[in-house]
């Protein structure tokens, strides 16, 4: 496979330009500086400031270390995509966020949040303010996002959540301000693809420096009749937000937050593939090409017979409580309802013939129940030959949830026409009631009924170290964490009980950071997963026939050394970023693969392996009547699955594409003839990457934006997206089951602002 060198010489051009003698960047303002009413959320090391963040350089976190942390001071791997960012790119979902400014991520599907970082998959590794958030078949909501941060590897020490081998995402919403400010933003793209939020914060009750109420709230709503230009997709989306702080003083503060997200946005995986392409006689795999007769005006599917209404609910409070001037306290609880009642009616395998589709009806009602808590306790003690940041702490949830499930084997569709002639008399028969999971039908009709209760819980707890040295430039990182894990599963068909006592574990995290100087560090992390094995067996012949091999306790490894740098080369011109290399493995995978009876069913691959390199930089460049920003991401790896080993070859692990590259920037004028307007674009481009037994090609693509900024109040933005109009495939799925990308848009954003 071809390699890029171009983030080879961009790094290695940008770090010989850093002279001997650095010059140290300025510090942002002092905690001192600010405003007494601020004090709370300035001094506390449980919440991240955006002091000193300019364009597209945010520089403080919470997810590598669970207090807020300059980057430059963590043995992680973390990106964080900011609001301009956000804003310039119109993003409306992760995938859309992620696009630009990390390296390393690709994207899974089309409907969900499903990404994976390094190949390995992230779709449970997702965090809202640091709590653990839901994981669901649709997008979370951005109408009140801020600001999206990625961490790269295990997890498990850090977050409290031991799923998500490639990482962890965290979405950090907009805060509660001592100021009134507000916005109102709309959107319209060419499809007729409606949106809109409102954001409002601001003071509601203050009692001099004692006692003082500040609160945000949010409304959003999308609508649309086609969302990605098939007839049976739509966009119906109304979320309801809002947050209240307390500040008792300066030293205590509570913050609930809480939304509400009714979601029936129906989006599918509509396309399937031309089952002609042959393998490749070396590799096996085959190149994942679409159908001809799978266009944007063919569905195997008709929008009256699919719904997919969603309701979600999040709400959470935060303590925060300075007891010293070297101690503090944090404790959340959260609390989550999940309602999820859906109807797919999909294409599912390609016949012989090529153009005649093999179709499924499924029929699901799950949900969930999530009482949820965070505890950290922080000491800081300074002594003569150094510093010791010690803390303690335990996660804990408790989750109940139920799950039924329908297959029903539809009519064959035959693509070329373009109709269902049976699909009236189908339903007509097996109605969209879900007493369908109790009633009994001709074995012919598709997969039994299931019918399960599950009830989950964890409590995990933990220590973590850190040792600074040598006046700040030498800083040791460890920590430790124990999982005592429950779970048991009651099938309500047979009434059989299975409890699942999973045996307590431990996982780690070490690392060492080393300040070369004040504005670059150099780092080395060791961390770990550990999952212990599901109940549950692989598939054999067909899908979900059980009759496999049992699941076996999957672990994550990862090494990883890097460098990081935040430094000013003049007044005008400073440059942010890093670069790492890294090995990361996983045993026991569970994913799909190519079953005996030539299906795509669930396998339990002995190993995946990856290993490579990739860099995150950033430029701001200040000019005479504006500034440039630039991010610029490059990736470069290779990985294996066991089955590879003693071959000639080494076929790829799922979803790993060996390089990735992607570039964003903007002008924005802020003086001079042109001052209001701004002018962006960004392109990326990936390798091939593995799914199943196919290779799925993304090709280059290209995006554009121009805003101007009619004065404090009002500003307006039109992005272009997809620019070269391609109809690339994202995943596949099974042959008649895969999702592609949107083709070109144009949408208009007007957003006003006080």
């Amino acid at each position: 496979m071809k390699k890029h060198p171009i983030g080879v010489s961009l790094l290695l051009t940008l770090l010989a330009s850093i002279p001997a003698s650095a010059q140290v960047a300025p510090k942002p303002p002092a905690d001192a500086a600010a405003d007494k009413s601020e004090e709370t959320v300035t001094l506390s090391p449980f919440v991240v400031s955006n002091e000193g963040d300019q364009g597209y350089r945010t520089q403080q976190t919470m997810i590598g270390s669970r207090t807020a942390k300059n980057l430059l001071e963590l043995p992680v791997a973390v990106s964080i995509i900011g609001l301009p960012q956000i804003e310039d790119a119109a993003a409306i979902d992760i995938h859309e966020v992620l696009k630009y400014g990390t390296s390393g991520v690709t994207r899974s599907q089309s409907f969900n949040n499903d990404v994976n970082i390094r190949g390995f998959r992230v779709l449970g590794g997702t965090l809202r303010n640091g709590n653990i958030a839901r994981t669901s078949n649709k997008h979370l909501p951005f109408f009140d996002i801020e600001r999206v941060e990625v961490l790269k590897g295990p997890a498990a020490m850090l977050s409290g959540s031991n799923s998500g081998m490639g990482g962890t995402l965290n979405y950090f919403t907009r805060r509660p301000t001592d100021k009134p400010m507000g916005e109102v933003k709309t959107s319209i793209n060419s499809a007729g693809r409606l949106r809109g939020q409102v954001n409002v914060s601001g003071p509601l009750y203050r009692k001099g420096e004692s006692f003082r109420v500040n609160y945000r709230g949010t409304l959003g709503v999308a609508k649309s009749d086609t969302y990605l230009g098939k007839d049976p997709e739509w966009e119906d989306q109304r979320y309801y937000g809002a947050a209240v702080a307390m500040y008792f003083g300066n030293n205590t503060s509570l913050t609930i937050e809480g939304s509400f997200d009714d979601n029936r946005t129906y989006i599918y995986l509509w396309d399937f593939l031309d089952i002609s392409v042959p393998a490749n006689p070396r590799t096996g795999l085959i190149d994942a090409k679409l159908n001809r007769y799978s266009t944007l005006g063919y569905s195997p599917g008709r929008k009256k017979d699919a719904f997919w209404p969603l309701e979600y609910t999040d709400v959470s409070a935060t303590y925060l409580q300075t007891l010293t001037d070297n101690s503090n306290l944090r404790f959340v609880y959260n609390f989550t309802r999940l309602w999820d009642n859906r109807r797919n009616n999909r294409g599912i395998t390609v016949r012989p013939d090529n153009y005649t589709l093999a179709r499924q009806d499924i029929r699901n009602n799950n949900g969930n129940v999530v009482h949820g808590f965070q505890f950290d306790y922080q000491y800081n003690l300074v002594t003569k030959w150094g510093k010791l940041d010690s803390m303690v702490g335990a996660d804990g949830f408790t989750q109940n949830g139920f799950n039924n499930e329908s297959i029903l084997f539809m009519p064959d569709a035959d693509s070329r026409t373009g109709v269902a002639p049976n699909d009236d008399a189908f339903y007509a028969q097996y109605m969209s009631d879900f007493d369908l999971f109790d009633k009994a039908r001709p074995a012919t009709a598709g997969t039994p009924a299931t019918k399960n209760k599950t009830n989950n819980r964890n409590l995990s707890y933990y220590v973590q170290e850190n040792v600074s040295f040598l006046k700040d430039r030498v800083v040791l990182v460890g920590g430790l964490r124990w999982f005592k894990p429950y779970r048991s599963t009651l099938n309500r068909v047979t009434n059989v009980l299975t409890e699942d006592f999973v045996k307590k574990h431990r996982v780690h995290r070490y690392g060492i950071v080393v300040k070369l100087l004040p504005t670059v560090s150099a780092y080395y992390t060791d961390a770990q997963n550990l999952f212990p094995a599901n109940p549950g067996r692989t598939d054999l012949v067909i899908q979900n026939d059980g009759l496999g091999e049992p699941f076996k306790d999957s672990e994550g490894k990862l090494q990883e050394l890097g460098i990081k740098f935040d430094y000013k080369f003049s007044e005008r011109v400073t440059g942010y970023g890093s670069a790492a290399v890294f090995k990361m493995e996983q045993t026991n995978i569970r994913t799909f693969g190519t079953l005996p009876s030539g299906n795509q069913g669930l396998i339990q691959s002995a190993m995946d392996s990856a290993e490579g390199w990739e860099t995150d930089l950033g430029l701001r460049i200040k000019t005479e009547t504006g500034a440039i920003d630039l991010i610029v991401t490059y990736f470069n790896g290779d990985s294996a699955i066991a089955l590879d080993k003693g071959k000639a070859y080494v076929r790829q692990a799922n979803a790993f594409a060996p390089w990735k590259y992607s570039f964003f920037g903007r002008y924005s004028w802020t003086s001079g003839t042109m001052r209001g307007f701004r002018f962006g674009a960004g392109f990326e481009d990936e390798d091939k990457r593995r799914n199943g037994a196919h290779l799925v090609d993304r090709p280059l693509t290209a995006d554009a934006f121009f805003g101007y900024e009619i004065n404090k109040r009002w500003d307006a933005q039109l992005n272009l997206s997809n620019l070269t109009d391609e109809l690339y495939i994202i995943q596949v799925a099974a042959t008649g089951l895969v999702s592609r990308e949107d083709q070109f848009r144009a949408k208009l954003t007007v957003t006003y602002k006080w």
